[in-house]
């Protein structure tokens, strides 16, 4: 399925409406709303790098998708904020072309990674555990900041839309506002070398671990199943490396 919006012309739009107030309200989506369906797929790509005076870190692979049925579609616009953040505004496609705007508590920052383009905060969580007790969150992922756009093909034979190149994603556009999106079928994956792709494991045991990854932990976003947000793998640390014992996602294949 394709999502080729014309999304010039919707971010246009979007500045006529009143200002975002950084909540998100109840918004009444009738039947023809086309929401999006963002979760998780199983970390990745593991390893442990050792830093000076006995930091370590475990890095893996982490992607987020779009399962649909709609594109996800976010835009950030200054509201005042004395941090520099953003409002971000989600547009939910209604299936005739057009949108409804929905107002979050999601947040965009400068940078932040080392890069200079702009991310939605927690759009993604990680956290580690002890395989015999799930519910007992040791560590948290360091990175809290993702800009999405379509780099990881999940099932979709249409083309990416949502490039830095073709709809500035993740870049201030010259009336100040910032896209990001995933169309259907189509994730964004943060490879294991990335920046912050990590979890500090210092002082942790070798041993079986869960590794679970959420998408919008927050409920931040308007999505057609929220009940499918998780990827998860059941790891071994030891003392050459990692090896994964299991692994899995609620999501459905591509």
């Amino acid at each position: 399925m394709s999502s080729r919006f014309p999304l010039a012309a919707m971010l246009g739009m979007a500045l006529m409406v009143s200002p975002v107030t950084g909540v998100r309200p109840v918004v009444a989506l009738d039947d023809s709303a086309v929401p999006p369906d963002i979760g998780m797929l199983p970390p990745t790509d593991f390893s442990i790098q050792n830093r000076p005076k006995g930091v370590r870190w475990l890095r893996f692979d982490s992607v987020v998708v779009n399962v649909g049925p709609g594109p996800f579609e976010v835009v950030g616009r200054p509201d005042g904020a004395t941090d520099g953040t953003l409002a971000v505004t989600q547009l939910v496609a209604d299936g005739s072309g057009g949108w409804t705007e929905v107002a979050t508590a999601a947040r965009m920052f400068y940078a932040g990674d080392g890069h200079d383009h702009w991310h939605v905060r927690d759009l993604q969580t990680w956290t580690i555990a002890r395989v015999n007790d799930p519910a007992n969150v040791l560590r948290r992922g360091a990175k809290t900041g993702f800009c999405f756009w379509d780099n990881y093909r999940y099932g979709s034979t249409a083309p990416a839309f949502y490039h830095p190149s073709t709809t500035s994603a993740c870049d201030e556009r010259t009336d100040g506002t910032v896209p990001m999106g995933l169309s259907v079928g189509w994730g964004d994956e943060y490879p294991s070398t990335i920046a912050f792709q990590y979890i500090d494991i210092t002082g942790l045991p070798n041993g079986d671990y869960l590794v679970s990854l959420q998408a919008d932990a927050g409920n931040e976003f308007v999505e057609a199943d929220e009940t499918n947000n998780s990827g998860w793998a059941m790891i071994r640390i030891a003392r050459k490396g990692v090896t994964v014992l299991s692994s899995g996602t609620e999501l459905p294949p591509p």
